[in-house]
C-alpha cells in the first residue's frame, strides 16, 4: 500500500478487484483546505477511462508486476509483434493495448513488458529515445532572441516542440514519459 500522494503516471493500481493504469495525476492544494489528488485511470479489462479523487492521507494498493525484456519486431496491420529476448516467444498486442506508446516503437528496440498473473499489462519504452526529425517549420531570422519553440514531427509520427535551431534531418532525444524534447544528438 502506498499513499495517494505517491501515485505517478504509468503505475498500476488495484481497486475493487480491478486493475487500473494511471494516465494523468494532479496534486491539488487549495488555500486552507486539505490537498486532494485528482487521477484519471484506465480500467485494464474494460478499457474505460474514469476520474478518481483521493485525499492526501488515503492509501491505495500498488500492484507489483512481473517484468520481461522484449524486442519490438514488426506491425502486421492490426497487431504489434514483440519477441521475448530470453525465450524467443512472440507476443502479439493489439493497437488499443499499445495506445500512445505507438509513437515510441522502433524495430529491434528493447522495451520492458509488464505482466500480471501471466497476462501482459503494460509496455514501457526506455526513458529516452532518439528520433529523426521528419518535418518542422523554417527558422525565422531574428527569432533567436527569445526562447521560443516550434512544432516538429518525428519519424514515428510523434509531434513535439523543439528549439528553433532544429531542422529536418536532425536527430533529437525525447523523454518518453511526457514526450518532451531533451537535446539534439550529433552523430
Amino acid at each position: 500500500m502506498i499513499n495517494a500522494t505517491q501515485i505517478r503516471r504509468g503505475m498500476i493500481i488495484l481497486m475493487d478487484n480491478k486493475l487500473y493504469r494511471v494516465e494523468e495525476m494532479d496534486h491539488v492544494t487549495p488555500g486552507r483546505y486539505k490537498s486532494t489528488i485528482h487521477v484519471k485511470m484506465r480500467d485494464l479489462e474494460s478499457d474505460v477511462r474514469s476520474p478518481f479523487r483521493f485525499g492526501s492521507s488515503d492509501r491505495v494498493e500498488k500492484v507489483t508486476l512481473d517484468s520481461k525484456e522484449v524486442s519490438y519486431s514488426y506491425h502486421d496491420g492490426t497487431h504489434y509483434i514483440f519477441m521475448d529476448t530470453t525465450t524467443y516467444d512472440q507476443i502479439s498486442l493489439d493497437e488499443e493495448f499499445i495506445g500512445d506508446n505507438v509513437y515510441y516503437l522502433k524495430e529491434n528496440e528493447l522495451y520492458q513488458m509488464e505482466f500480471f498473473q501471466g497476462k501482459p499489462i503494460n509496455i514501457v519504452p526506455p526513458l529516452s529515445m532518439e528520433f529523426l526529425v521528419a518535418e518542422t517549420e523554417k527558422n525565422m531570422k531574428g527569432s533567436m532572441v527569445q526562447a521560443s519553440y516550434k512544432p516538429a514531427k518525428l519519424e514515428g509520427g510523434l509531434e513535439v516542440t523543439v528549439p528553433p535551431f532544429i531542422e529536418p534531418g536532425n536527430i533529437v532525444k525525447i523523454d518518453t514519459r511526457d514526450g518532451s524534447y531533451i537535446e539534439r544528438v550529433s552523430k
